[in-house]
């Protein structure tokens, strides 16, 4: 009972420590509620990012199809069959993945049948119906299709069963067919096509058929205003014919629309249909919080027989078609790499924040040393002195951390984070450590006059000495580990678990660290040194401020670590956010080729003129075939990107620019060698990619390949092999010629550019597309650039350094100013002492920058190149590649100007904290002062 009013009579020293005690709370709540919010503000972007990406995704990826090609359920009204089949389905999906799905759609295609009578050439027309165009098309001459009660005679036969009779006329079948099909197979409003079923069909080489004739005819043509809908899954096949055959003898495979109350006429015939629901996702209804279980789901359905997770309500198999599981593996890469990354960009700032909390204590702790040795001289014991401290700490910083929290969960927005909960609880006992460590010197030492106030620091013992050691082996450690492992442990595509290692995460840290330890341990030699080199000068200042460096160490250690960490953070910040920012614009040119590139229509390549487009200074054409025919021998046949450029127009578009490359020599050259060009004897010079076509040999420089371009097939020799070229597509196997060589081993049939590259300034599209006709497609790489710097997760991580670099600023300086007011009372005695002896007013203020110039120097350039080289040397295990939009590891890159832009500010920040504890140091009266340490 003795002790705790013993302990309750301590407490109230508060009412003497309002101000102090009131910013320690402060601090504590503020750091909490930092700390506590950043991950609920993770949460809310995260899931804006996941959200965002599955917007972005095409339909055909992030939806899932359920198909199966077998003869459709009859009945009145077979098309409510198969959309409650497709609900059905629905509610057989897993929770996960159903409480996601926002609208479902179904289509139906029917065999093919041929037209013997084409009016151009072969034709082949397939009938569909599917649900949801109303608003996908657009109808510009004739009328909608609509049934004629006739119904298909049956086309299938059973063995020993005679089929009832055909009818004496071919039922008649109304269709609708876009606009490029009636160009392409050369119908109208008006057509009727005389067909007949197509036996070699594939959908029909199961069933026994007998010949049954279907007159087509045409009663409506329409338009498509978005060809990249969700509603047609990319699927293409009712906007445009797709076309076979060869040059000579081309096959047109169109398909008409019909009226879904014909379904059933077509059911009559017992033939299969390609049946097909498309579920599309609801991205507004995703959340990160909910992968956790869509994940495993996914892959178990996708694992598996389709049919055993949906159920068998048709003959046929069902099949199941989806990109999700790719979709969601990309995000929670990206996540990762993103969490990651600001990990270390958070532990900065949370050892500053540690930092600034201890300076505060030790301040409150020098203010009570007189009333602690008090206490301790009238009986208390250090045992109930720590638990006072102990209780008095975990109620202030407690309560101020449990504020933060709270605030933290009313005011940001996000879903819940079990980490806000555990940071603030860090925080608070980061505090509470800091305080009763900040106390246990004084209590802990002998009963005697109270000395001089300066920091309390612990001495040199053995096991200090240990501890230090101890944690700059961890520190190297941690840089070796992290540069070969990286930042995340496990590999998703393997199946393990991805995770984040929070001892490598902390390694910056660490690092900085052990650099303030090292600097520390070595610093007073120097000074000794140079104090000794100074004491043969005439002058007092420079030896007297010296050696109040070295003979005050306790006064600089801290401020040195401090700036130390401070210095190491802001240039590793700068170099991070440095190299995303120079990676997205490479990216950005990579992906484009050039400034902008122009994807002409056909017709346009030989007209457009852009000498009217102000702002335009170089032009490049280019021959563009994403999917040309390769072959490096008789039985291989791939598809690559077949880029053939203007080399000279071309290369002097893109000096100077992140793309910058010479051509290999002799690219551009006509081959001295016998024959035709492009020949076997006189192969055109060709880049190939490192990556070849599924089925290729090494084929090293010096071997041909040939490639189908237009109506020839030209063969090539390779001179140079490259991972990438611009303007390709990242990943794809791609040949690069010389336009001009191209062109003259063609003259019988002149290739006209499809591809335009252009040097420009921003905002001149609009220009650029109308000059180049206004169904050319114009790609910006400004657009690109803003694409990716943008992005969610990107924004986030750029934003959340930037943040943590101010963050980490502020607490380094109230860290400082804290240990300046610290020594405040030393050094307004020791310039009273001066004072008195003739010290001038510009004399004290070159003791003050001899003083804490020295500390500022050894933290700012070894913190510095700390900084760039912990960047530098992880710059692999960051996967800083992962937003920036490139594969492989992006080149770091050093902006001296910020690196200085972030020295300076500390040095602004130190001098004006020193200034202003100088100049209050000055005002102080002699006499008090001197009486401070007198008897």
């Amino acid at each position: 009972m003795r002790s705790i009013w013993a302990a309750g009579f301590l407490l109230r020293r508060l009412r003497s420590e309002v101000g102090v005690v009131a910013l320690l709370v402060a601090l504590v709540g503020l750091t909490a509620f930092l700390f506590a919010g950043a991950p609920r503000l993770f949460n809310l972007v995260a899931d804006a990012a996941l959200v965002d990406q599955l917007r972005s995704a095409p339909a055909v990826d992030r939806g899932i199809q359920l198909s199966s090609t077998t003869v459709s359920p009859g009945g009145g009204d077979p098309l409510t069959t198969l959309d409650e089949i497709g609900d059905q389905y629905l509610r057989a999906f897993p929770a996960s993945i159903g409480q996601l799905i926002g609208e479902r759609r179904f289509s139906i295609t029917s065999a093919r049948f041929a037209v013997p009578d084409p009016p151009r050439y072969t034709t082949f027309v397939s009938l569909r119906y599917q649900d949801g165009l109303d608003e996908a098309i657009k109808l510009v001459a004739g009328r909608l299709p609509a049934s004629n009660g006739e119904p298909l005679p049956l086309a299938t036969l059973e063995f020993g069963v005679e089929p009832p009779p055909l009818p004496a006329t071919p039922p008649r079948v109304e269709v609708a067919i876009s606009e490029a099909t009636a160009a392409e197979i050369g119908a109208d409003v008006g057509t009727t096509l005389e067909t007949t079923l197509d036996g070699t069909d594939p959908m029909l080489r199961s069933f026994v058929l007998r010949r049954i004739d279907v007159e087509l005819k045409v009663v409506g043509i329409f338009s498509i205003d978005d060809p990249d809908a969700d509603v047609w899954f990319a699927d293409h096949r009712l906007q445009r014919p797709d076309i076979g055959g060869s040059d000579e003898n081309p096959i047109a495979y169109a398909t008409g629309l019909v009226a879904p109350e014909a379904y059933a006429d077509l059911t009559a015939s017992g033939l299969p249909f390609q049946l097909a629901w498309r579920y599309f996702p609801d991205p507004g209804r995703a959340d990160v919080g909910q992968l956790e279980a869509v994940v495993p789901d996914l892959e178990r359905i996708q694992s598996i027989n389709a049919d055993a997770t949906f159920g068998g309500f048709l003959g046929g198999p069902l099949l199941l078609r989806t990109g999700l599981l790719a979709i969601i593996e990309r995000y929670v890469a990206e996540r990762s790499a993103a969490e990651a990354v600001l990990s270390v960009a958070a532990i900065g700032p949370f050892a500053l924040a540690v930092g600034a909390i201890a300076m505060l204590a030790i301040m409150l702790v020098v203010r009570r040393r007189t009333s602690l040795d008090l206490a301790r001289g009238r009986g208390a014991s250090g045992l109930l002195l720590l638990a006072a401290e102990l209780w008095e700490a975990g109620l202030l910083a407690g309560g101020a951390a449990l504020l933060g929290l709270l605030l933290a969960v009313a005011v940001v927005p996000g879903r819940a984070s079990s980490l806000s909960p555990l940071l603030a609880v860090a925080t608070a006992l980061a505090a509470v450590g800091a305080l009763v460590l900040a106390t246990l010197p004084t209590v802990r030492r002998r009963l005697g006059r109270v000395g001089r106030e300066d920091a309390a620091v612990l001495p040199s013992s053995p096991r200090r000495l240990v501890l230090e050691l101890t944690g700059v082996g961890l520190a190297v450690a941690g840089v070796l580990l992290l540069q070969q492992r990286g930042l995340v442990i496990g590999d998703r595509a393997s199946g393990d678990v991805v995770r984040l290692d929070p001892f490598l995460a902390a390694v910056p840290v660490l690092a900085g660290l052990a650099m303030g330890i090292v600097a520390m341990r070595l610093y007073p030699l120097p000074i000794r040194l140079f104090s000794w080199l100074a004491a043969r000068r005439r002058d007092l200042v420079p030896v007297l401020g010296l050696r109040n460096v070295g003979r005050h160490a306790s006064a600089a250690n801290l401020p040195l670590l401090v700036l130390m960490l401070t210095a190491a953070f802001g240039a590793f910040a700068s170099v991070v956010l440095s190299s995303i920012d120079h990676g997205q614009v490479g990216a950005a040119w990579a992906q484009v080729g050039a400034d902008y590139r122009i994807e002409l229509d056909s017709g346009t390549g030989g007209t457009v003129d852009l000498t009217g487009v102000d702002g335009v200074e170089a032009v490049a054409p280019a021959f563009l075939d994403q999917a040309a025919t390769f072959a490096d021998s008789p039985s291989q046949r791939s598809q690559v990107a077949f880029d053939a450029v203007d080399t000279r127009a071309y290369e002097q578009l893109v000096t100077g620019s992140p793309i910058a490359f010479s051509w290999p020599a002799g690219f551009s050259d006509r081959p001295d060698k016998a024959g035709e060009l492009g020949s076997p004897g006189a192969p055109l010079p060709a880049i190939v990619s490192r990556r070849l076509p599924s089925g290729s040999g090494a084929l090293p420089q010096g071997d041909t390949f040939t490639v189908e371009v237009g109506i020839h097939t030209l063969n090539f020799i390779v001179v140079d092999r490259r991972e990438s070229f611009p303007g390709v597509r990242p990943g794809a196997a791609f040949v690069i010629v010389s336009l001009e060589l191209l062109q003259q081993a063609q003259p019988d049939a002149p290739l006209t550019p499809t591809v335009l590259f252009v040097d420009g300034p921003a905002g001149i599209e609009e220009q650029l597309s109308a000059a180049s006709g206004g169904s050319s497609k114009v790609i910006s790489r400004y657009d690109r650039y803003f694409a990716l710097r943008n992005a969610p997760l990107v924004a986030m991580v750029t934003g959340g350094f930037q943040i943590a670099l101010l963050v980490a600023v502020f607490y380094a300086g109230l860290a400082i100013v804290a240990a300046l007011t610290l020594t405040a009372s030393r050094r307004s005695q020791d310039l009273a002492f001066l004072r008195t002896l003739g010290l001038s007013p510009r004399q004290a203020l070159g003791l003050t920058v001899l003083e804490q110039g020295p500390p500022v120097v050894l933290a700012l350039v070894p913190g510095i190149a700390l900084g760039i080289w912990i960047a530098v040397l992880l710059a692999t295990g960051l996967g800083l590649s992962t937003f920036v939009g490139a594969q492989g590891t992006i080149p770091i890159l050093v902006n001296w100007r910020e690196i200085a832009l972030v020295g300076g500010s500390l040095i602004i920040m130190v001098t004006i904290a020193g200034a202003a504890s100088t100049w209050l140091a000055r005002r102080a009266q002699a006499v008090d002062a001197l009486r401070l340490g007198g008897d």
